[in-house]
């Protein structure tokens, strides 16, 4: 006997067709599609453990409130989903970000910004120079970078997201990568 769903088998255009009405096991059934995604989304600007549990949790209340406001015509449901992910995650961060810090660093915390052996140096990029560092691309070139880097889609979706051709959009993301690599060069 299958002890699958049956809503497990249904795209997810009609899953949220179902969520829209108020189905509550095709909501579970895009939560375990797209919880780990949202999850990655969270992970991938800078929030993790209970911050990133947070972002899931936001985001699959808009997928609930606004599944009614899908519209297959505009984009696919897995676009629709993950803009719904990457804004809580914005705003997430946003949320942490207006939390007053405090004036002396914390002695007993390590440093933010100090790789070491076996640590990802591009996990421990600091933020604001990449924030100062966007400002010197074009805004096409910044929205490639938005689309495949913080909101985690491939070439060929964010060619499609974006309406230009998947040629154009590699070279914008290459002009882009190789214009942040100059700025964010240490002197």
């Amino acid at each position: 006997m299958d002890s699958r769903s049956p809503t497990e088998a249904l795209s997810d255009e009609a899953l949220l067709a179902l969520v829209a009405r108020g189905d509550e096991e095709a909501f579970r059934t895009l939560f375990r599609r797209y919880a780990g995604s949202f999850l990655a989304l969270a992970r991938r600007m800078g929030l993790d453990g209970a911050a990133g549990e947070d972002v899931v949790q936001e985001a699959m209340v808009r997928v609930w409130e606004k599944a009614k406001e899908f519209d297959p015509r505009r984009g696919s449901a897995r676009a629709f989903l993950l803009t719904l992910g990457h804004r809580a995650a914005v705003d997430e961060v946003r949320r942490r970000a207006a939390r007053p810090k405090p004036l002396e660093p914390d002695p007993e915390e390590e440093g933010f910004d100090l790789p070491g052996p076996g640590l990802d140096e591009e996990g421990h990029l600091d933020r604001s120079r990449l924030g100062s560092a966007l400002k010197f691309l074009s805004p096409e070139e910044r929205r490639v970078v938005q689309v495949l880097y913080y909101q985690g889609h491939t070439h060929q979706e964010a060619a499609r997201l974006l309406g230009v051709p998947l040629g154009t959009l590699k070279t914008w993301a290459r002009r882009a990568l190789l214009k942040l690599k100059e700025v964010l060069r240490e002197p």
